[in-house]
């Protein structure tokens, strides 16, 4: 090996060095700065296994800008509160008013080092609504699969995507079924590997959308006609109050929301986040299952979709009332359209 050769491999390897080292830094700092004030309502820890190398979270942060079309496709929703007398409960989670769709309201995704977030919690709030609506009769994944790589006026697949144009597409062209990472459940799973799962390594560093199928199943094992497997919503809409956000969940399921993140949220572990320091790393979508109070404060109850080795097994409480980091002013809800006959 030639001296020229081993003063740039040095080069790279010191500059590597350089870049691990300010990360552990700032990591370490965060982590001090929040678990070291008394007043913060959450801690946070290095031991979280996000997917990706720890490093470049803004890839895991999928949500487009709103655009021009935006409350077109989502038009903002007339508050229901005067439609009932019921009285909104103090604390609530999905998963226990509606124990029939409980195999997908515990579920937690993991969108893996792709920026699918948008299509990944889109997907999954469909699928618990579409549940709900029928009574537990319809308890079927829908694919995120399908729509990070099939709805292209949604955006770019895993360089991001906006949920008012995933829940067009939900509309207008219908969804399949489709589970996780080789489950082997629906019509189109989803096929990036999970590296968030406890794994340091990632097939691929920057993955691409898979191909889209049109009118195909790539599970080759799920027998069920295409046409045939497709869901529809036949009204989609935005949410952009407290209360109105909790009196749609309450009545319908869990809503989709998109935040902007910063770089602490990344080591967040348990309690109620509130934003304390850090960049914003990009806009990013999860699922909203419920809502309480915790000593005083109030928050909203969240899954994510960077699998359970994250935060509080998968999911996350983040402050209410006060739209912290913008995530009460883009919620998304639709009615699925009910099949006559569930199957």
């Amino acid at each position: 090996m030639s001296k020229s050769t081993l003063i740039v491999l040095a080069a790279v390897v010191a500059v590597a060095v350089r870049e691990s080292s300010a990360v552990t830094n700032e990591a370490t700092f965060i982590i001090d700065s929040v678990n070291g004030d008394p007043g913060n309502t959450w801690t946070a820890s290095d031991q979280n296994v996000i997917p990706g190398d720890g490093k470049n979270f803004e890839q895991l942060m999928g949500v487009l800008p709103r655009d021009g079309n935006s409350f077109r496709l989502a038009p903002i929703k007339k508050s229901e509160g005067g439609e009932s007398n019921e009285a909104l409960p103090e604390n609530f989670d999905a998963r226990e008013r509606w124990p029939e769709c409980s195999s997908l309201l515990n579920s937690i995704k993991d969108q893996s080092n792709c920026g699918s977030c948008w299509a990944v919690s889109a997907a999954s709030v469909f699928s618990d609504r579409l549940c709900i609506a029928t009574g537990g009769a319809v308890a079927r994944n829908l694919s995120a699969e399908q729509l990070n790589s099939c709805c292209y006026r949604c955006g770019h697949g895993c360089d991001g995507g906006s949920p008012e144009h995933a829940w067009y597409f939900f509309k207008r062209h219908g969804i399949v079924t489709g589970g996780d990472y080789e489950s082997g459940d629906g019509c189109q799973p989803y096929s990036i590997y999970p590296c968030g799962k406890g794994r340091n390594t990632c097939i691929e560093e920057d993955p691409d959308a898979p191909e889209c199928s049109v009118k195909t199943c790539t599970n080759s094992n799920y027998t069920k006609d295409y046409r045939a497997d497709l869901h529809y919503v036949d009204t989609v809409y935005s949410l952009t109050t407290e209360e109105d956000i909790m009196t749609d969940l309450y009545k319908y399921g869990p809503v989709q929301a998109a935040f902007y993140v910063y770089t602490d949220f990344m080591y967040y572990k348990t309690g109620v986040y509130s934003y304390t320091r850090g960049q914003i790393e990009g806009g990013h979508a999860i699922k909203i299952l419920g809502w309480g109070v915790d000593n005083g404060t109030k928050y909203w109850l969240c899954a994510n979709s960077w699998s359970r080795s994250w935060g509080e097994n998968g999911l996350f409480r983040i402050l209410r009332g006060n739209n912290e980091c913008h995530i009460e002013e883009r919620v998304l809800g639709g009615k699925p359209n009910v099949p006559r006959r569930n199957n």
